[in-house]
């Protein structure tokens, strides 16, 4: 069985392809092989030593797959059922073990990209828990080419929103555009802020979603209207400044920080969110883009292309 394991932390080049034994289910676990393994930007954080793990471990967090073997105890599911997972560390790899209370059923006849459903997820937890989103709410979406940031354009746009989309090159504009934001701000050429500002005539927006973190949350902030709320997601550019509290107050503005796995621990939850999307895909008006694919070997030619900011929608491993 042939996986990647990271040894060391530090750059992409600790990304390295071995051998190993096949490893075998306990009685709640379920063996899975592997169709495909998503690539998430807290893979590179944990690569990095941000969130660290203990070493040497395999990488991956996602993945869709079927199911090969089952233990003793497991109910519910059948050798052959179709998969996906957005919380099995170790899913770059061939085969994975994985709680059975982690597993997710997903139809047969979606795609790989459709079948990963970690940015789904992310997209839907996003909008359900910090705002109502209303129709005629102005949103505005950093990163909006990127895996989570596609699906929520098409989400909030679905909810009647009005959607800012901003975005590092002008072919990434052309993307965003297509899916339905109304405006697409190429923040590489011109400043986001003002543009937002002007986009709103000086009101600001009901709410923002910032996955880019250093250079943009400042400003995010600062593009809420009266009562808005920015929700912190990632740190693509780097660790998010610090935000003094009582600039927020004098017209109630709120910011939160939010990750995917304060929302996903009770099995319950998890799949509630994950019906939540299937129902969305299977409905057509939530659509997942083509994934770029990457064999094992090419584990840290995906992730330097992550970083790079460069690529667009979902990237994936594909054993």
């Amino acid at each position: 069985m042939r996986k990647v394991q990271i040894n060391q932390i530090g750059g992409p080049e600790q990304l390295e392809l071995v051998d190993a034994p096949p490893p075998r289910c306990t009685e709640g676990e379920l063996l899975v092989e592997v169709e495909a393994a998503g690539i998430n930007y807290v893979d590179v954080y944990q690569r990095k030593g941000i969130y660290p793990l203990p070493l040497p471990y395999t990488p991956g967090l996602e993945g869709v797959g079927h199911i090969a073997a089952l233990g003793s105890k497991v109910t519910g599911y059948e050798v052959g059922d179709r998969i996906a997972w957005v919380n099995g560390i170790g899913s770059y790899a061939e085969q994975l073990v994985l709680p059975a209370a982690q597993a997710i059923k997903i139809p047969e006849t979606f795609t790989l990209n459709e079948g990963l459903l970690f940015q789904a997820i992310t997209a839907q937890y996003l909008l359900a828990e910090y705002r109502t989103i209303l129709s005629g709410d102005t949103a505005l979406v950093h990163a909006a080419a990127g895996g989570v940031g596609q699906l929520l354009v098409q989400w909030l746009k679905h909810l009647g929103a009005r959607v800012i989309g901003t975005v590092s090159t002008d072919e990434k504009a052309v993307t965003v555009k297509q899916l339905g934001a109304d405006f697409v701000i190429n923040y590489a050429a011109t400043p986001f802020l003002q543009e937002v500002k002007r986009l709103t005539d000086n009101r600001g927006v009901d709410v923002a979603f910032d996955a880019v973190g250093q250079t943009t949350l400042q400003d995010t902030v600062e593009a809420l209207a009266s009562r808005g709320t920015a929700v912190s997601y990632g740190s693509a550019s780097g660790i998010p400044p610090a935000i003094e509290a009582f600039k927020l107050i004098p017209q109630a503005k709120r910011l939160a920080g939010a990750s995917i796995f304060a929302f996903i621990e009770d099995p319950n939850e998890l799949q509630a969110r994950s019906a939540a999307v299937v129902d969305a895909i299977q409905a057509g008006w939530l659509k997942i883009g083509e994934a770029t694919e990457y064999s094992l070997e090419q584990a840290s030619t995906a992730h330097r292309d992550i970083e790079s900011r460069k690529t667009q929608g979902k990237l994936l491993l594909k054993p």
